[in-house]
């Protein structure tokens, strides 16, 4: 019977580091998750909020006062340990006979429905840094109807 002494010691060696390395990934696909899930609540709120038409000055504050504790506004690097968050917002008009040409609000449309329909077009666009994964680029978009 040959000396296994130290056998067990070198399976340790040679299987920590996959499991080492599975966890973190684990993680770091779970934090890009939740960087992803918190930039749509924060355009969520925004869309609530841009739902009554205040104006994009306003729609653009809201974004920053729901994001601003968790992302760096307004930049394109992370800042401060919180990574870069920015937005866009359009407020536009479009016909209810044709919604996909988009014209300016004070149109008068034909048909039926004469009045423009008022819309806010919401992005924000962020960079996950991962600490094994490669970076990944975020920017959802949300709509939204004004009543």
């Amino acid at each position: 019977m040959e000396n296994e002494r130290g056998l067990s010691a070198i399976e340790f060696a040679l299987i920590v580091p996959l499991f080492v390395i599975g966890f973190v990934m684990t993680a770091d696909i779970g934090l890009a998750a939740h960087q992803r899930m918190t930039i749509d609540h924060v355009l969520r709120a925004g869309a609530q909020s841009a739902m009554m038409d205040p104006g994009a000055s306003t729609v653009q504050t809201v974004l920053e006062t729901v994001a601003g504790d968790t992302f760096a506004i307004g930049s394109s690097t992370p800042s401060g340990g919180k990574p870069p968050l920015t937005f866009t917002i359009e407020r536009y008009c479009v016909c209810p006979s044709n919604q996909g040409a988009k014209v300016l609000c004070s149109t008068i449309c034909t048909g039926t429905a004469p009045a423009t329909l008022a819309f806010y077009s919401l992005s924000g666009s962020s960079t996950y840094t991962g600490m094994l994964i490669p970076n990944l680029r975020f920017s959802p978009t949300l709509e939204v109807e004004v009543r």
